[in-house]
């Protein structure tokens, strides 16, 4: 049998924001299961924290697949017979044109982040209510309401999961379990440090076109991601945070600094 503390289930977490949210978890006390389609990175992953005994396990878990997921998640909650926080992390990408996009590689990205959502947050339910407050956090992202070229599938897996966490939020609250999601915006991953280096992404022009001037530690992620997963957001439920350092708001990407002054003339001649 486990430890009496609170339980957390984390997707796609042998690595990047996954990784890091569930350190969090950790380092505050929750025992973490890390899950991650490659076992042996989970596994791996979960071992570096000797210091908590017990309370860190490494998990391998295809969410595309009904039997992995109700296996580890059905063994997790089976420990405690509750789990507090399912954190629905795990994604893939696919970068080309849309009319080169075959049918199954689309197929598979939207059952990745779609149907891996929803498969490991009904797998969780029976766990996730019999808990005495519980929370999901789920994955998005700005490309859920922004276009980005040759992102044509994974924008439509994250406008999906939106629409499916508001859904899940007023569904599951009577439940006691609240339904949130971020949505984060360039973070410096693996991921992005590889699309910076075949130059599918440029630093420079993203700092042009982001408020705060620069990319996201997978850590300040995390933090948003605690913050939904935690009594500290007790009161929210079917949200989005975005956590993007400004860019879904940010019209005008010039520095506001080097925009010259309206004198007090100009201003009346425009009223």
């Amino acid at each position: 049998m486990g430890t009496n503390k609170p339980v957390a289930l984390v997707t796609g977490a042998g690595r990047g924001i996954g990784a890091a949210v569930g350190a969090r978890l950790l380092h505050s006390g929750f025992e973490v299961h890390f899950t991650d389609a490659i076992e042996d990175r989970a596994k791996t992953y979960a071992a570096t924290f000797g210091c908590d005994p017990g309370l860190a396990f490494g998990w391998g878990m295809d969410v595309t697949s009904d039997s992995d997921v109700s296996s580890v998640i059905g063994a997790v909650g089976a420990r405690h017979g509750r789990i507090e926080v399912l954190v629905n992390n795990a994604g893939i990408i696919n970068q080309r044109p849309t009319q080169d996009i075959s049918s199954s590689d689309w197929n598979e990205l939207i059952d990745v982040h779609l149907g891996g959502t929803f498969r490991c947050s009904r797998a969780a339910f029976p766990f996730l209510s019999a808990a005495s407050r519980s929370a999901i956090v789920n994955v998005s992202s700005i490309a859920g309401q922004m276009g980005m070229p040759i992102r044509a599938s994974y924008c439509a897996a994250k406008a999906a999961i939106e629409g499916f966490t508001r859904s899940l939020a007023a569904e599951w609250a009577e439940f006691g379990i609240r339904v949130n999601a971020v949505a984060p915006g360039y973070v410096r991953t693996e991921l992005i440090q590889r699309d910076l280096a075949n130059g599918l992404v440029s630093e420079e022009q993203l700092a042009t076109r982001i408020s705060m001037k620069r990319l996201a530690d997978p850590a300040e992620i995390a933090e948003s991601m605690f913050f939904l997963a935690t009594e500290a957001s007790s009161y929210i439920t079917g949200q989005i945070l975005h956590v993007d350092g400004g860019l879904s708001i940010d019209f005008d990407p010039g520095t506001a600094r080097k925009r010259p002054l309206c004198s007090a003339r100009d201003r009346s001649q425009r009223s």
